[in-house]
This record gives structure tokens, C-alpha cells and sequence, in this order.
């Protein structure tokens, strides 16, 4: 991994859960830190869901190495925020790829 193509800032999160009085669910996102990344682009694709189409961007972000990454739930860049399906090691321990999707409607 050549850490020069790290040029790119990204935030993690994971998911959590909280009751309010009423004993209502909120969901929210926990930051988890800022961290480099190198951002690769895969190719796009459309689904359709009940009678709407959904353009879906898949995103690889390849940071350093970071024990404990299985809390993680989604990344947050350029302003959006992907969700996490995949995290696979590089090497020995020598990086972490996060395979995320991205949906142009924001579910």
C-alpha cells in the first residue's frame, strides 16, 4: 500500500440506538474518528423498488490498519454518507479496504 495515495479525509461511524421519554427509538451516528483514505470509484448501478429507481454507487476506501473496525456502520465523504457491507485486511495487517454503497436518494 503506498500511503501517499492516502489524499483524502474521511469520517467514520457507527450506528447507535437511544430511547427518548416517550420510549421512542432514535437512531443516530457516532463519530469514530477522521482518518486518511484513498477513494475508488466502481461502477454504478440502478434497482428498482417499488416503482422507483435508485441510482446506487459502490465506493472502495482504503485506510490504514485499525483494530476493532467490525462497530463501524458507515463513512462519511464529500458529504455523503456510505453504507459499510464489507471490510476486508490488506496484507499483513497493512490496511483495511471498506467496500460501501451510496444511494442518490439518501435511504
Amino acid at each position: 500500500m503506498n500511503i501517499g495515495e492516502l489524499d483524502k479525509r474521511i469520517a467514520l461511524y457507527s450506528g447507535a440506538a437511544t430511547t427518548d421519554s416517550w420510549n421512542h427509538v432514535n437512531h443516530t451516528r457516532v463519530l469514530k474518528g477522521t482518518f486518511w483514505a484513498k477513494v475508488i470509484y466502481k461502477s454504478g448501478t440502478e434497482k428498482q423498488s417499488a416503482d422507483q429507481r435508485v441510482g446506487v454507487d459502490k465506493v472502495e476506501f482504503i485506510i490504514r490498519h485499525l483494530d476493532g473496525m467490525d462497530k463501524v456502520s458507515s463513512v462519511q465523504y464529500a458529504a455523503d454518507y456510505y453504507d459499510i457491507h464489507s471490510i476486508e485486511v490488506i496484507g499483513r495487517k497493512e490496511g483495511l479496504r471498506l467496500i460501501t454503497t451510496v444511494r442518490d436518494n439518501n435511504q
